[in-house]
């Protein structure tokens, strides 16, 4: 099958006519950088099968046992109406909470139902949101594993700075025993699809992208009402946002403006930013956006929220105690160039290790024919 790039540097990536049929198990299906709403340039063009490395649910592999679910052929999955989008934000968060706890895996662990709404809000491929949704349904518990890596490891590769805040929905992913785990992911996955999680975050326009806040909502729906008193969670409503961000901008600002939210949650007061400045013409890639948040799983979904609402490259998000430490923004701002340089550095290293293995096989070839 042909495949789609995962580094393309297209925002909408053409689906092959192959994808429909998928006459062979599913190969690596990968997309472009960051949303960002200035033009895309055109795709790059799409590998031959035989060139095609192992990647984003591809076939598994014999050296890593997965606990398999047993898997209908050609599952379908049947998305339900989406509706007005906020009021389908929160019925997705629900749903997704309703399902974990009713799992073998649901309670304390809800950075794991929470991870994986994020990773289908982040999946690169943007406006194929039925075969995204059949190559995800269709993929063996190993598949749908390896994807999850991927989609977080290509966040990481394109945002270091926003993918190292997402580290608390990584880790269950390089957990001891995550095959056990496969039979709820799979649940809460089938459970986010179904609810619309690809029509409320996989639109190629950012501004559609925009409509609600789904982070937000899981999030809060894991959580008890306990635990939310406890930790002084209270996400504000999106109609509040809206109201709060139309009465602050009266005016536009002047491009470079900095947006500083010392308590956002999840990110929704820059939602309705975003949203308003769109509605004054104007493109919040323009602006820079610092926000801090104590809980670092909130944190991390204001992350995954800046990619998604396509918030551009000048984006800080801290975790920490803002009353107790003023310059976190500004302390968290100047880590981002390192991290920028760490990820470089990691690249090149990984660019030239594959040189050396070409190099290698090259050099097998004519040992091997000598000895035939």
């Amino acid at each position: 099958m042909d495949q789609l790039d995962l580094f393309a540097d297209a925002e909408e990536t053409p689906v092959p006519a192959t994808f429909a049929t998928r006459p062979k198990p599913a190969r690596t299906v990968t997309a472009p950088r960051a949303p960002h709403p200035a033009p895309a340039p055109a795709p790059r063009p799409i590998a031959a099968a035989d060139d095609e490395p192992d990647g984003l649910f591809a076939d598994p592999r014999p050296e890593l046992p997965s606990v398999h679910t047993p898997i209908p052929a050609q599952r379908r999955i049947a998305p339900l109406l989406i509706g007005n989008p906020r009021d389908a934000g929160q019925r997705l968060g629900e749903a997704v909470a309703e399902t974990w706890h009713a799992s073998n895996w649901g309670g304390y662990r809800i950075d794991i139902p929470v991870s994986i709404v994020a990773a289908l809000a982040l999946f690169p491929i943007k406006g194929h949101t039925q075969d995204v949704t059949r190559i995800i349904s269709n993929a063996t518990d190993w598949e749908m594993l390896q994807g999850y890596r991927e989609v977080y490891a290509h966040t990481w590769a394109h945002r270091p700075d926003l993918g190292a805040r997402m580290a608390p929905l990584m880790g269950w992913l390089t957990e001891d025993g995550v095959e056990e785990k496969a039979y709820a992911v799979r649940r809460v996955t089938e459970t986010a699809l179904r609810h619309g999680i690809l029509q409320l975050t996989g639109d190629p326009d950012p501004w559609c992208r925009s409509d609600t806040d789904v982070m937000s909502w899981t999030i809060t729906s894991l959580r008890s009402h306990g635990a939310r008193q406890g930790m002084g969670e209270y996400h504000t409503p999106p109609e509040v946002c809206d109201m709060m961000a139309a009465m602050t901008c009266l005016e536009p600002p002047e491009k470079g403006a900095r947006f500083h939210e010392p308590a956002g949650g999840t990110g929704g007061m820059f939602r309705a930013f975003a949203q308003h400045l769109r509605h004054m013409g104007l493109d919040p890639a323009d602006y820079e956006w610092a926000l801090n948040e104590l809980d670092p799983l909130a944190a991390a979904g204001a992350a995954v929220n800046a990619i998604v609402w396509g918030l551009g490259p000048n984006v800080v998000i801290a975790c920490g105690d803002t009353l107790a430490d003023g310059g976190l923004s500004d302390r968290t701002a100047r880590e981002r160039e390192h991290l920028f340089e760490e990820r470089d550095e990691i690249l090149a290293r990984l660019a030239v290790a594959e040189a050396v293995q070409q190099a290698m096989a090259l050099a097998d070839r004519p040992i091997g024919s000598k000895v035939d």
